[in-house]
C-alpha cells in the first residue's frame, strides 16, 4: 500500500478520535449486558458458516442470550457511528473477518472479542504477514488503524497454525486456541448433508444422473489493480477449456463474493458451467465429485470428504513472491498441481462419479479435531 497523503492522515486521525470519543461516552454510561452477543456480518448479509453454527449453539444452550446481528460496512463514514450503541454494552463480539469499529477503539475490559476466521488452516498470507507487500496494509495506515487488534479469543484448526495467526493478527499466541473450525461440524451431520444434497439436485436437475461427474470450482479472492497478486484469472481457464470437457461433465463454479459481474457473465455463456449463486460452498461440496481451486483454504474442508481435488496454479511462484504462502503447498495439500489448461481439461475428464481419494494425511496435517467443534468453542469463550 502506498504512503498516506497528509490529507488522508488528518482524516483518519480525526475520524478515529471522534469515533473513539463517542464510544467511550456510550461505554461509560451503559452497563455491560452479560447476555448480549453481537455478531458482525461482513462477507454475507445472512448468517452462514462459522457464525451460523456458533449462533445456533448459543441459541440452543444459553436460554437468556440476546443475539444482535450487525452488517459491517467497514468504511469510515457516518453510518459506521450507528454501530457504537450496539457495541458499547455488549459482552461478546463475534467475528469471522475484518471488522473496522473494534480497531478504532480501546475496548471495554469486559468485552470479549471472538475471531472465528473464515478460512481453515494457514494457506496464503494475510493481515500483518503481508506488511511490505503490494497486497498488504501500509505501515502508515497501521499506525492509525491497528487492524486485527483487540481480539481476546481466536480459534484455529490446529496447533501447527497458531504462530501464523499470531503473526497475521500481531497478537500473543496465548490468545489463540486450536479447538477447530465450527462449520466443519456440518460434515458430521450425515442426515443434514443428505437433505442438502437432495435439495440441490432437485433444484438443478442438470446435475442429477448416475453418469454425471460434478466438478466444483471455487477460487480464492484476488485483489485488483496495483494490489493484485498476479494477473492469472481462473475464469479465463474455465472458459477456454469448457468445449474440451466430456458430455457427462458438469462444472459447478462457486465464485468468490467479490468476483466481477463481467467475469460471471462470461461463465454463464458456457452450457456445461453452472454458476452456484445460492447455497454455501460446504453445501456444494457434498454434491461434488471433485474440487478445483487455486489458493483457497476451502480445499482443507473438502479433504474431509475424501474425494479428488486439484490446484490450478500456473502462477505459484509469482503469487508466493507477491503475496506469500505460510507453508509449502505440498505439505498443506495432497491435491494435484495443475499449471496448464490442457492438464486441467485432462484431469477433469479423468474423474468418475463417487470417486475415492485418500486425504487422511492432509486431514491430520490441517486439523487437530473435527468432532463437536462448535459446542467446544462456545463453551470455551463463555467460560474463559
Amino acid at each position: 500500500m502506498n504512503h498516506l497523503s497528509l490529507k488522508k492522515r488528518i482524516f483518519l486521525r480525526a475520524y478515529k478520535s471522534l469515533f473513539r470519543a463517542i464510544y467511550n461516552v456510550f461505554s461509560f454510561f451503559r452497563k455491560t449486558d452479560e447476555n448480549k452477543f453481537v455478531i458482525a456480518l461482513y462477507r454475507s448479509k445472512e448468517l452462514e458458516g462459522n457464525l451460523e453454527y456458533v449462533s445456533d449453539e448459543i441459541r440452543k444452550n444459553i436460554s437468556n442470550a440476546k443475539i444482535h446481528l450487525v452488517i459491517g460496512e467497514n468504511k469510515m463514514n457516518l453510518r459506521l457511528f450507528k454501530e457504537i450503541p450496539m457495541l458499547s454494552n455488549a459482552r461478546y463480539l463475534i467475528l469471522d473477518d475484518y471488522y473496522l469499529p473494534i480497531y478504532l477503539v480501546q475496548k471495554k475490559k469486559d468485552l470479549k472479542v471472538i475471531q472465528l476466521w473464515h478460512a481453515a488452516g494457514a494457506f496464503k498470507k494475510f493481515g500483518y504477514s503481508t506488511l511490505g507487500t503490494k497486497f498488504g496494509p501500509g505501515a502508515d495506515y497501521l499506525k492509525l488503524v491497528p487492524i486485527h487488534s483487540n481480539y481476546t479469543h481466536v480459534y484455529v484448526s490446529s496447533k501447527r497454525v497458531v504462530p501464523f495467526y499470531a503473526e497475521a493478527f500481531n497478537m500473543s499466541e496465548n490468545k489463540i486456541f486450536p479447538l477447530g473450525m465450527p462449520r466443519v461440524d456440518f460434515f458430521r451431520e450425515k442426515s443434514k448433508c443428505e437433505r442438502i444434497r437432495t435439495e440441490i439436485l432437485e433444484k438443478y436437475p442438470i446435475l442429477d444422473g448416475k453418469r454425471i461427474v460434478k466438478i466444483l470450482v471455487a477460487p480464492t479472492y484476488r485483489a485488483n489493480g496495483n494490489q493484485g497478486e498476479t494477473t492469472f484469472n481462473i475464469i479465463d481457464s474455465m472458459v477456454d477449456i469448457s468445449h474440451l470437457l466430456h458430455n457427462n461433465v458438469q462444472v459447478i463454479f462457486k465464485p468468490h463474493p467479490y468476483t466481477k459481474e463481467l467475469d460471471l457473465n462470461r461463465l454463464s455463456k458456457c452450457p456445461n458451467i453452472l454458476l452456484a449463486s445460492k447455497h454455501s460452498i460446504n453445501e456444494w461440496m457434498v454434491v461434488a465429485d471433485a474440487f478445483i481451486t487455486d489458493f483457497s483454504s476451502s480445499i482443507f474442508e473438502f479433504a474431509l470428504l475424501k474425494k479428488p481435488m486439484a490446484h490450478l496454479i500456473p502462477d505459484l511462484d509469482e503469487y508466493d513472491k507477491n503475496r506469500g504462502l505460510y507453508q509449502d503447498i505440498n505439505q498443506l495439500s495432497d491435491g494435484t498441481i495443475l499449471t496448464m489448461n490442457d492438464q486441467l481439461a485432462d484431469w477433469i475428464n479423468n474423474r468418475t462419479p463417487n470417486e475415492y481419494f485418500n486425504s487422511s494425511r492432509m486431514i491430520h496435517y490441517n486439523f487437530d479435531d473435527i468432532q463437536n467443534i462448535t459446542k467446544k468453542i462456545v463453551y470455551h469463550f463463555t467460560h474463559k
